[in-house]
């Protein structure tokens, strides 16, 4: 990803500590560039080929984060060998030359990774990614685990009977697609990337294909691709870099490939021509149209020159999306619409317009939004535009500096493979800064102008067109051509806000006491008109602060007897402050480093938002005149309305979508807060219900501040008795009658049953008993929570792996400390419906089994210590702490 458009997206890179001495070809990641190279990273080459990068990083101290990347993916594939490639990774962890099926996830298991999250792979287009995050960094864990991943690569194991047992889970993983995803992926790649070999290639493949695939076939497939020279080993940790590359050429330095190399594929060319449409028929669907400009792929090396070119598409693409949404928050046809592009080296480069739209408004929809693209081709943005956008780049540049050197070793990992991919590089947060300071002055509205129009080029624009309703072709096309000669939109005018217009704060609060938590280094600070700020200073995040506001009573607050507009909880968030609507607080916010988030908790509401030391006052000051002066904006209502009638069928249109839906509604049976809204009752729903619904909630409570991270006490204590102890004196929320005696169902041997609208061969079912819920009895709840831990394994090995029933069966266990008689101990699966009794059945037994024999020693180890691992790593993160200290 290119890095300017990668500050858009994420924090970047860690301050460089000194270069290290480089071995055989250091130069394999930056040959060709002219960016600065990272010296953090120790690169080098094997002297068969492999390549490896490798980092000291502290964080989270103790760990090690290997990843090993497979230079092969979907498009490796011929057309008989269609999901060889996913077939072939799945196979990589039922056995090697020395380890047993299992054996190696028993060994990481034992070590305190867990299965699922940090270990697992993936396969894309083009690379196979085995992923490994190791809780240990002793030389004996590093080396077991490095042995082990080097047989992967070098010595698996195809046992035929091994083979036709992954072959039904990846039968069962295919099945559990969603439909409509499935046939949208498939007809989007046929329409866009007609000439390309991506067109033809789905990840997972086809049911013949798999069906071909025998141990010998997918052997050989496996030795034709998995080559040192095809393969990259990334190692980023608390170890020394020198134990680390000493480790990688012990274990994988002996691997020879056997034979010549295979040629590579030829990934096509895009096919030039008129535009394609194509319709796509499902009665779940809301009205979609996705449009595609392509353009044959220009390959270009990661230099400097490219990352001013990224920069000038990124700013095209976020202009027009600036237009398109403030569109779509008035009367417009459709309910959202954006633009992306994107350089591709399986083949295309494109730009890709995105429309949903209201019902049967389509035609309306399009038009709009090509008017919206018309105005882009006619006349450059403004410099005003221009500036908005470079300014939130700029805080996010800013904000990779401070963050940089708490950045943890499994990001830097995922980074540095995500460049390999791309064929990008990665440098310093300095060096990305700098990049950006010479490009912005170069950044003017006829450049960006001119980016518009090349935005716009190529073979297209293509169209998939997703109805619930059929809509001839020929239509679509008159309605596509009559939509491309839209005259262009009226810009609208330039808006100015700051955040001093918001309502002021009343005088300071005054601070009544404090109290110090000395074991957890926390101070809770108490105010005289009711509120508290509970506080922690970490360097957790370096230039991080998390602030958290938690008031009234929550979903507690709601009566569980009267229907619910609970659906309604994420309007109230983007739905403003007093008079200023949502585009006027993303105008307040451009270039600062502060956000604002709304959500319901059980027994309280929540604001959140994420913010530096500096801007830790202004802040507050949002979420405060949040809480005093909410507004309650008719467009966003109607849009938000439009949005959750057009996607409700969604929840119809597979077994896995409508058991969710209904899950919270069967295991808090008769409390009308957890059950689904009807599409009549959305229907229904006005904006004076909505406000009179939630507006005393929201009053009601006061008002109690969580702050975690990079500040001092003192500013903190300031910054909230000027907000937060500022605010008037709120009543106490009134809790409902039965609010918190919500108990689980009553034991039945009779399911439950709903219909779905998707493929006839998909069923989800779900499993459970009842348990219990409040915080008298935590030591036996977190028990239960490693029994499901327990749970979930065996119904892995039994029902995936030796019966294939099932592709990824889960279980938990899940209980309420705001409803002290409510929990469930459960399990749920995707799966056949003719498989739904051997899921009921091996559940009864594997519960029964464990509640009447203790479990093997080595097992429990194994369930266990992943889960102590991943507390220890998240004790040492913001997010830990504001849970914990929230109550």
């Amino acid at each position: 990803m290119p890095l300017l458009r990668s500050l858009l997206l994420a924090l970047a890179l860690l301050v460089a500590p000194p270069a290290f001495a480089q071995s055989g070809d250091a130069d394999w990641l930056y040959r060709g560039s002219d960016i600065a190279r990272d010296p953090a990273w120790r690169f080098g080459t094997l002297p068969n080929g492999l390549r490896y990068a490798v980092r000291r990083n502290a964080l989270p101290a103790g760990q090690v984060s290997i990843r090993m990347r497979v230079d092969v993916g979907a498009l490796h594939e011929e057309e008989a060998e269609q999901g060889w490639a996913h077939f072939v990774e799945h196979m990589l962890f039922r056995g090697t030359r020395s380890f047993a099926d299992r054996e190696a996830r028993h060994i990481w298991q034992r070590l305190g990774a867990s299965f699922g999250s940090d270990t697992n792979a993936t396969t894309s287009a083009t690379q196979t990614v085995y992923q490994l995050d190791l809780p240990k960094n002793d030389r004996e864990s590093l080396d077991t685990s490095l042995n082990v991943m080097a047989e992967m690569a070098s010595a698996a194991l195809f046992d035929p009977a091994t083979v036709e047992a992954e072959r039904r889970v990846i039968l069962a993983e295919k099945e559990r697609q969603p439909e409509l995803q499935t046939r949208l992926g498939d007809l989007s790649r046929a329409t866009f990337w007609q000439g390309l070999r991506v067109s033809r290639r789905n990840i997972i493949g086809t049911t013949e294909t798999l069906g071909t695939a025998n141990a010998e076939r997918l052997d050989a497939f496996y030795r034709r691709w998995y080559r040192p020279e095809r393969t990259t080993l990334v190692m980023v940790g608390d170890a020394d870099p020198a134990l680390m590359e000493a480790l990688i050429r012990a274990r994988f330095g002996g691997w020879a490939a056997a034979g010549a190399a295979p040629a590579e594929p030829d990934l096509g060319r895009v096919a030039a021509g008129p535009a394609r449409v194509a319709p796509l028929v499902d009665a779940g669907a809301p009205t979609a149209a996705t449009l595609m400009w392509v353009r044959p792929h220009e390959p270009m090396p990661h230099t400097e020159a490219r990352e001013r070119l990224s920069l000038e598409e990124s700013l095209a693409a976020r202009i027009i999306n600036r237009r398109l949404e403030a569109r779509a928050r008035q009367e417009a046809a459709y309910i959202s619409a954006s633009v992306g592009s994107g350089r591709s080296r399986e083949g295309g480069d494109a730009t890709s317009l995105s429309v949903v739209s209201h019902g049967g408004r389509w035609r309306e929809a399009l038009a709009q939004s090509f008017a919206i693209v018309a105005d882009a081709q006619r006349a450059p943005p403004s410099e005003t535009e221009i500036a908005r956008e470079l300014q939130n780049i700029r805080a996010s540049a800013e904000a990779q500096l401070l963050a940089e050197a708490t950045m943890l070793s499994p990001r830097h990992a995922a980074r540095l493979i995500d460049a390999i991919d791309d064929r990008d590089v990665v440098t310093s947060a300095a060096t990305v800064r700098a990049i950006l300071d010479r490009a912005e002055p170069t950044m003017t509205p006829e450049r960006i102008g001119a980016r518009m129009r090349a935005l716009f080029t190529g073979s297209g624009p293509h169209m998939v067109f997703l109805t619930p309703q059929p809509v001839e072709t020929a239509e679509l096309v008159a309605g596509l051509a009559a939509a491309a000669g839209t005259a262009p939109a009226e810009r609208q005018a330039e808006r100015r806000v700051s955040l001093d217009d918001l309502p002021a704060p009343g005088p300071p609060g005054r601070e009544l006491s404090r109290e110090r938590v000395e074991d957890m280094d926390v101070t809770i600070v108490r105010f005289a008109n009711g509120s508290t700020l509970t506080f922690k200073r970490t360097q957790f995040e370096r230039g991080e602060v998390d602030v958290q506001l938690r008031f009234g009573g929550g979903q507690a607050a709601m009566a569980p007897d009267r229907p619910s507009l609970g659906w309604l909880g994420g309007l109230i968030g983007p739905s403003g402050i007093a008079q200023f609507d949502l585009d006027a607080i993303e105008r307040m916010l451009t270039g600062r480093r502060m956000s604002m988030s709304f959500g319901v908790d059980e027994d309280s509401f929540v604001l959140g938002g994420r913010t530096n030391a500096r801007e830790l006052p202004d802040e507050l000051r949002l979420l405060a005149a949040k809480i005093a002066f909410p507004r309650w904006d008719p467009a966003l209502f109607a849009r938000f309305q439009a949005s959750a009638l057009e996607s409700f069928n969604l929840h119809m249109s597979s077994a896995a979508a409508r058991g969710r839906r209904e899950f919270g509604g069967v295991i808090r049976p008769g409390d009308l807060r957890a059950r689904p809204a009807s599409r009549e009752e959305i229907a229904a729903a006005s904006l004076e219900r909505f406000r009179a619904y939630y507006e005393p909630l929201l009053a009601a409570g006061p008002v109690h501040a969580v702050i975690v991270g990079d500040v001092e006490l003192e500013a903190a204590v300031e910054a909230t008795k000027r907000t937060i102890g500022a605010l008037p004196r709120r009543p106490e929320p009134q809790v409902p009658a039965g609010s918190t005696a919500v108990r689980p169902p009553a034991p039945s041997a009779t399911p439950v049953r709903f219909t779905h609208d998707g493929a006839p061969d998909q069923a989800y079912a779900t499993i459970g008993w009842s348990t219990f819920g409040g915080t008298e009895r935590l030591r036996a709840r977190r028990a239960l929570a490693l029994a499901a831990n327990i749970f979930r394994v065996r119904l892995f090995e039994r029902l995936r792996e030796a019966e294939g029933t099932t592709y990824s069966p889960s279980a938990s266990h899940i209980s309420s400390e705001a409803l002290p008689a409510w929990g469930i101990f459960y399990a749920a699966a995707e799966l056949r419906p003719e498989s739904v009794p051997a899921f009921f059945r091996a559940a009864r037994e594997i519960v029964a089994d464990m509640a009447a024999n203790p479990v093997p020693a080595d097992e429990f180890a194994r369930a266990q210590n992943p889960v102590v691992s991943g507390i220890e790593r998240r004790l040492a993160t913001n997010g830990y702490w504001i849970g914990a200290l929230e109550d």
